[in-house]
């Protein structure tokens, strides 16, 4: 089977969203928020000079928040060859993409995972490189149900 499409600034953000979702930043907001409240603690009893460990925290905790806007801002801005369109053409074998920039031939087995969204297909060569598959790209949803099959017959699901 064969699609074609380009990736959108909603779709990369919804996978940075994915990627950096609320839980992988979970901890990190709350080890903030307790600097905040140390900090706080030793403005009272300490003086001023914690005012600076209180604001530091704060711009962490704000920086965790926005965290995939600021990638997506980036990358997006900085990679456009990477939201071209393309030709996506999928087989028992592997997927291969064509773009005007280049090709890209993968077999399932360099693949460790897959993931679904509510309007994209995941695809994890590793923690970091992941591939998009915009549903929007498919025909009608027994096209949608059949590429879904393909990946959960080659990769785990996570």
């Amino acid at each position: 089977m064969q699609i074609r499409y380009e990736i959108t600034p909603s779709d990369h953000l919804e996978m940075l969203k994915v990627r950096f979702g609320l839980g992988a930043r979970l901890g990190r907001i709350l080890i903030c928020i307790a600097g905040i409240i140390v900090g706080a603690l030793g403005y009272h009893f300490f003086g001023a000079t914690w005012l600076v460990v209180v604001g530091v925290f704060a711009g962490l905790t704000i920086a965790q928040v926005f965290m995939p806007y600021l990638v997506h801002r980036r990358i997006y801005r900085q990679n456009p060859q990477l939201f071209e369109m393309r030709t996506l053409t999928f087989s028992d074998e592997g997927l291969k993409s064509e773009k005007a920039t280049g090709n890209i031939e993968s077999k399932w087995s360099s693949f460790k995972k897959f993931k679904e969204t509510k309007n994209l297909f995941l695809t994890y060569q590793s923690k970091d490189m992941v591939g998009m598959v915009p549903k929007r790209a498919f025909s009608n949803p027994e096209d949608i149900a059949q590429f879904r099959n393909l990946l959960a017959s080659k990769l785990p699901r996570e």
